[in-house]
Order: structure tokens, then sequence, then C-alpha cells
């Protein structure tokens, strides 16, 4: 996902590799302010990965020491454990940790579907355009979410590894659900 020229020049296949010092900067953060057991299971439903790209968030877990981590994506040319999987055609239950960059235009689908299907008092984590808060259309969406923290990405991340100085137009965040949570939401700047 990405905006930059978003309405003349795209990536390849529409396809955008999420770096993997921003995956690391929130993990550094959410594992500890949110006492995250490494041990539980975690999914990535939309884990990307080609032939010249790692995995960006199952090769990072695993750097913050998450053991089991499953992988799945739509892309045939997948490096998950599930390539070709549709996320929406599979029940994924059994996991205290969703973590993706979904795409954009059906994020609210991937976080709804991993609300209800994450453990009791799992977490769910959506990186987003910080501008995923606005719309109309997401506003009923907002209105019922258990969004317990946003953690704002201070420096603006390139999507493409082909051109890693092409910086995105539009801050990013990592949003976290927490399933049945109720309180305020939590801002941090990282």
């Amino acid at each position: 996902m990405s905006s930059t020229a978003r309405g003349t020049l795209r990536n390849a296949k529409d396809y955008y590799v999420t770096p993997q010092w921003l995956v690391a900067e929130f993990l550094a953060r959410f594992v500890t302010e949110h006492n995250i057991d490494v041990t539980k299971p975690v999914l990535d439903p939309s884990a990307g990965g080609c032939g010249n790209q790692e995995m960006s968030y199952p090769k990072v877990l695993k750097i913050h020491n998450f053991i089991d981590v499953t992988t799945a994506d739509i892309r045939e040319d997948s490096r998950a454990a599930s390539p070709n999987t549709d996320y929406f055609s599979h029940i994924n239950l059994g996991f205290d940790l969703i973590i993706t960059n979904p795409p954009f235009d059906r994020s609210v689908e991937f976080t709804q579907k991993a609300i209800r299907e994450v453990n009791a008092n799992g977490h769910v984590v959506m990186l987003q355009r910080l501008n995923w808060l606005g719309t109309k259309i997401r506003k009923p969406f907002w209105d019922k979410a258990p969004l317990k923290h946003v953690y704002i990405h201070h420096k603006r991340p390139a999507f493409d590894p082909e051109k890693p100085n092409n910086k995105d137009s539009i801050e990013y965040a990592h949003f976290v659900f927490q399933k049945g949570y109720k309180g305020s939401v939590n801002l941090s700047i990282i």
C-alpha cells in the first residue's frame, strides 16, 4: 500500500513491500508496552514476499523472538507458507496476534475479520495510512472498533525497494486493536 503517485505511476502489479525498519521500530515498543507473549501463535494473512523480497513482518517477528508465526498471502509468488490463499475464504482461529499490512481497499474487512477470529484479549495490528481514521464510510467501523493504541511513525516509508529514496507522501501508523477492549485510545509517535 502506498499513496505515492496514486493517480499516475504505480508499483508494478500494485505490490508494495513493507520496510523492515518500520516493523522493527513498531515491535520494539509494542511488545514491551502491551506485554506481548512471543511464544503465543501469530498470523500474518497478507505476508507478501516474492522471489526478490523477504516477508517483512515474519522476518522481523523472528528477530524479536516470536516463535510461532503462520503466514499466508493471496499472491501466487508469495513466500508465505500458504501462498495463493484468500484470507476471506478461511477461518483463522487460535491466534493471539494477527498482524499485517493489508490492501488499503480491504483494510476494514481485514481488521473486522481478524478481530472476530483472534483469541479473547488478543491483538490485531494493521499498518495503514494515518488518514485511515477519516471518511464517512469508515465512521461506523471506528465507532465500534476496539482500538487501543495508534503508533504513528514520524518517518515516511518507501514501499518500493527498487526506489528506496522515493518516500511516501503521507504518514503511516500501526493501529493496535484488542478484542474486547473498551477504553480510550493511546497515541504514540515513534
